[in-house]
């Protein structure tokens, strides 16, 4: 069975990867030239050149492919058309190319963003709960999810959404609020923003692999969307304090309060602009930071027999392990 993976090179591709070819499978990656591929091409895949936004291209990465897991998109983009671009315009694209190909299924990674935050801190989100997403980047994902489900039904592919919330492991992306976590906590710079009591689903990245291929495999997901989290949600005091013990570090007493991060947010958009980096407290940060994101996984645990493997503070230990012992030796 071969299957094409985009997104191949990111934090949650590489573990993909990783696990399809411990089970057998040739695996094809679309890349970017621009790509580090070094970490997939030491698994022995396939790699195949092209881009989202270059149709031509796409003809030829989803030839003589039977299952696609599509995870490439635009999480953190400094103009929010880019979103859509990536996000909608790139998806369409791929679901052209699989006209009169062999492809059997996809496997569409879009984001609890999508539905957007908790109505309460008392409820949480499931499937059916409308969805009301606050930030670009879960608009597109859901406007990502409607053209996908509207390609299924018009032309028969049976198709599989995941909605993942924040993903940690080792390895996590740079540019994800995890890795923000980590880093400012280890320079002694964080500050939990608000109370720091709304709950937050994570989901440890082997617990993603875990059920994205369990949702692969079982025939009723088809036409299906699921979320894929931890057992429980936590605070972010409790992500946070985590963190902190693990990484042998003391969190100040001080919160920041939600109007002080907003005004810092506007202070920091100019240099990161000018600099090229990403500020770890864009508006869109505090805007999500202000809510709860927490999710039940119950759908996806009687449909896919799906259960965490790896629990809250043996993800984070393998995560600060993984931060401490090989990114920071790297850097410094």
């Amino acid at each position: 069975m071969k299957t094409l993976v985009t997104g191949a090179t990111g934090f949650i591709g590489t573990h993909l990867v990783k696990a399809l070819v411990e089970k057998g499978r040739d695996v094809r990656c679309l890349v970017r030239k621009t790509s580090n591929t070094k970490k997939i091409e030491e698994l022995g895949v396939e790699l195949f050149y092209g881009d989202l936004l270059d149709k031509q291209s796409l003809q030829g990465a989803v030839k003589e492919i039977d299952i696609i897991y599509h995870l490439a998109g635009e999480v953190f983009a400094s103009q929010k058309e880019r979103y859509y671009q990536v996000n909608l315009g790139g998806l369409n694209n791929l679901l052209t190319s699989c006209l009169k190909k062999s492809v059997k299924k996809i496997i569409h990674f879009s984001s609890n963003s999508s539905v957007g935050p908790n109505p309460d801190r008392k409820t949480s989100v499931n499937e059916d709960t409308p969805c009301r997403p606050i930030v670009p980047y879960g608009k597109s994902k859901l406007e990502g999810e409607h053209a996908i489900r509207h390609f299924s039904k018009e032309y028969g592919l049976p198709t599989v959404i995941i909605r993942p919330p924040v993903i940690y492991g080792p390895g996590v992306s740079k540019s994800s609020r995890v890795f923000m976590f980590l880093s400012l906590i280890n320079k002694g710079l964080f500050r939990v923003v608000g109370d720091g009591e709304n709950l937050i689903s994570l989901c440890y990245i082997d617990n993603l692999i875990h059920g994205v291929l369990l949702a692969e495999a079982e025939k009723k997901a088809e036409g299906e969307t699921y979320f894929i989290a931890d057992e429980r949600p936590c605070s972010i005091n409790e992500i946070a304090e985590t963190i902190a013990k693990e990484e042998g570090k003391k969190l100040p007493k001080n919160h920041l309060p939600i109007w002080a991060a907003n005004i810092l947010s506007i202070g920091l958009m100019v240099p990161s602009k000018l600099f090229g980096f990403t500020s770890p407290l864009s508006r869109y940060t505090v805007t999500e930071l202000k809510y709860n994101w927490f999710v039940d996984i119950s759908k996806a645990k009687k449909d896919l027999g799906y259960k965490p493997i790896v629990n809250f503070n043996d993800g984070v230990r393998a995560t600060v392990d993984w931060f401490q012992n090989e990114y920071l030796s790297r850097v410094q």
